[in-house]
């Protein structure tokens, strides 16, 4: 009898992110905690009862837990903590089906798309003069696309390092941190001569 293969990634959290509305849920849920009505405010065409409804899923699948019940205006507000980060390595990735990956995309798309928005309106976008943006576009073989994804995995652990030293530094000095968001995207794209065939 065949061996079943081990879970790559915990069916629970699959489950979760096969709806794009639990995986927006979620991706929100990593900046902080926050209650469906805050989360709703937040999300385009999306209403409370819906969103209420993913939540209870998202709880009976233990990613997300009942962190806090306040009393607003007469009313109780129910806040919620994500419990799990929908962070997945290269081989998990590759495991999952295109049903699975296409609402994770969404929802980092949209949240990216949102944080530059709110950086421009806010006009803090290039508030600070170290501040990157770069654009490059490059022809890669097979090995060149896996280098680079593999140094980009790099960055987004030593990001997440640096992250965990600055935490530390700004409790010992009270220092008021800049709220960053750090963005690596690769993926391939029409070529130019190619466009309009």
């Amino acid at each position: 009898m065949a061996r079943k293969k081990p879970e790559l990634i915990d069916s629970r959290l699959a489950r979760a992110l096969e709806h794009p509305i639990r995986a927006e849920i979620l991706a929100l849920l990593q900046e902080g905690p926050s209650s469906p009505a805050q989360i709703q405010r937040q999300l385009e065409n999306v209403s409370l009862n819906l969103v209420s409804h993913h939540m209870k899923v998202l709880k009976d699948l233990e990613c997300v837990e009942l962190l806090e019940t306040v009393n607003k205006r007469g009313a109780r507000v129910h806040i919620y903590r994500a419990t799990v980060r929908p962070i997945i390595p290269d081989e998990v990735w590759a495991e999952l089906t295109p049903a699975t990956r296409k609402p994770l995309l969404t929802a980092m798309l949209r949240s990216i798309s949102v944080d530059l928005v709110e950086s421009l309106s806010a006009g803090i976008i290039d508030e600070i003069p170290d501040a990157h943006f770069s654009r490059s576009v490059v022809k890669l073989d097979r090995e060149g696309w896996s280098e680079v994804s593999s140094l980009l995995n790099q960055i987004l652990r030593e990001v997440a390092e640096i992250g965990t030293r600055s935490l530390s530094r700004v409790k010992a000095s009270g220092e008021t941190p800049v709220s960053t968001t750090v963005v690596l995207l690769q993926f391939p794209t029409a070529d130019a001569e190619d466009e309009g065939k």
